[in-house]
């Protein structure tokens, strides 16, 4: 091989190439985002549904035996019983399974203030054993307190 001198000077010098930018972020990001939100939205929204099961539930179950066309002691022995499962799910089978009568009643006083009146509560309590008033039960304004009731009940065991 011959020593003959390589000319360079056409030669140019290396360039690396650009260092792409982080923004703006290329299809696959936003696509892989959008992905990731609406997982999360997803996520919330069946939380809240989940979390609320209890609270809906009572509430249908109560304005079904609301729309029934029972007499009245059946419409109190249904709201009754409602409102005791309840307070089951929310303060505990040992808690809430043994009371009735005056017990029964206060609980529902104490559970939740100023969701029933005494009245009320007296009848949803004392309705199998007493006569039933001469004046007839409101019924949706019952079926609104006892509503209130079972929200305030569900309510305040969850932040507890």
């Amino acid at each position: 091989m011959t020593d003959t001198p390589i000319d360079l000077s056409e030669l140019r010098d290396i360039h690396l190439p650009i260092k792409p930018d982080f923004w703006p972020l290329a299809t696959g990001w936003w696509i892989t985002l959008g992905a990731v939100l609406a997982a999360v939205i997803t996520l919330f929204i069946l939380f809240k549904i989940w979390h609320n099961l209890p609270v809906v539930y009572a509430v249908r179950k109560l304005k079904k035996i609301s729309n029934d066309k029972n007499g009245v002691l059946e419409y109190l022995k249904g709201v009754s019983a409602l409102l005791k499962r309840v307070a089951i799910k929310a303060y505990g089978r040992p808690t809430v399974a043994p009371l009735s009568d005056q017990k029964w009643q206060d609980f529902l006083l104490q559970s939740a203030p100023h969701t029933l009146t005494q009245n009320q509560a007296h009848l949803l309590a004392f309705a199998i054993y007493e006569p039933l008033p001469s004046k007839p039960t409101d019924r949706v304004i019952l079926t609104q307190n006892a509503e209130k009731w079972i929200k305030k009940v569900l309510k305040n065991k969850k932040s507890s």
